[in-house]
C-alpha cells in the first residue's frame, strides 16, 4: 500500500518516486507479461481491462491469455489499493481510466519530447473546454531499469500548478485557446497572457522559476534535467499537468505498466 502523507507530496511538486512498489516476484510476472505482447505505446493491444467484469469479456472472445494477464494487473492494482490512494488524492471518489503496458526498443529516438498532457494534443479548433480539474493522477511502474538518458521520465517540479492556471484560465474564458503541448508552446501561452499568470501568482516565485528553469530545455534535447532514475518494480506517480518526458531509451528495451485515475464526476 501506498503511505498518504505522499499526496501533500505530489500536491507540492506533482510527482513522486517509490522504490520496490513490486517486489522481484512481482516484477518479474509482469515483465513476462509484458514481453508477450511487446508492443508500442497506444497500440490496441497494450491496452488492458479496468476491472473484472470487462476482463471476463475477453473469455467469451476466446482470448484466454489476455483475460489471465488481465486478472493479474487487476490484483496488483487490488493489492496496492491504488483505488483508495486516488481517492484519498482527489478528495473524492475517483476511477479507473485506464491500464496499459507497453514495450519501447532501445533507440536512440526520445519517448516523448517535452510537454504536457491534458492539452488536447495541439488542436487548433476546439469548442468545449474541459474542466481544469478533470485530469488524470497516473502511475507508471518500471518493469526495467531506467535513468538519465535511458528511458527516464523527467518531470519539472510544481510546472503542474502553471499547467492548471491554464486550464483554469482557457475554462473560464480569461485567455484565449492556443496549443500548448509541447514546452515551447506552454510557455508562449504564458508569456501571451503574463498578466494572467503574474497575478494568479502573485504570491509567489512559481511562475519566474518556471520560466527560468526551462530557458535551455527548450533549446537542449538532450538536457537530462530534471530527470529521475529507478530501478525495475519501481513507481514513479504524477499529476500529468505538468511539464514532463520520456527521454531515450539507449541502453536498455524499456517496459512500463501504467495505471490512470481521474475523479468520478
Amino acid at each position: 500500500m501506498i503511505k498518504n502523507e505522499l499526496i501533500s507530496e505530489i500536491k507540492s511538486k506533482g510527482i513522486i518516486k517509490i522504490d520496490n512498489f513490486l517486489n522481484s516476484k512481482e516484477t518479474l510476472k509482469v515483465q513476462n507479461l509484458i514481453k508477450f505482447y511487446s508492443v508500442p505505446k497506444d497500440d490496441p493491444a497494450s491496452y488492458f481491462p479496468t476491472n473484472y467484469k470487462s476482463a471476463f469479456l475477453k473469455i467469451l472472445k476466446l482470448n484466454f491469455n489476455k483475460f489471465y494477464h488481465s486478472i493479474q494487473i487487476i490484483n496488483i492494482e487490488k493489492k496496492k489499493n491504488l483505488l483508495n490512494f486516488s481517492n484519498n488524492f482527489f478528495g473524492k471518489k475517483s476511477k479507473l481510466r485506464y491500464i496499459d503496458a507497453y514495450y519501447s526498443k532501445i533507440s536512440n529516438k526520445e519517448i516523448l519530447p517535452w510537454h504536457t498532457d491534458q492539452a488536447y494534443s495541439g488542436k487548433m479548433n476546439i469548442s468545449n473546454f474541459n474542466n481544469p480539474n478533470d485530469f488524470f493522477l497516473k502511475i507508471f511502474v518500471y518493469l526495467t531499469d531506467v535513468g538519465p538518458g535511458n528511458g527516464c521520465m523527467s518531470y519539472i517540479p510544481e510546472s503542474h500548478k502553471i499547467g492548471y492556471a491554464i486550464r483554469e484560465g482557457i475554462f473560464n474564458k480569461i485567455i484565449n485557446y492556443q496549443p500548448y503541448w509541447r514546452l515551447k508552446d506552454f510557455k508562449k501561452i504564458i508569456y501571451d497572457n503574463l498578466v494572467y499568470f503574474e497575478n494568479y501568482f502573485k504570491e509567489t516565485n512559481i511562475l519566474y522559476n518556471f520560466l527560468k528553469k526551462t530557458d535551455d530545455l527548450v533549446k537542449l534535447d538532450s538536457n537530462d534535467s530534471y530527470s529521475y532514475e529507478a530501478k525495475a518494480g519501481s513507481a514513479i506517480i504524477f499529476n500529468e499537468g505538468g511539464v514532463h518526458r520520456g527521454s531515450k531509451p539507449l541502453v536498455n528495451d524499456r517496459m512500463v505498466l501504467r495505471y490512470m485515475y481521474s475523479r468520478d464526476n
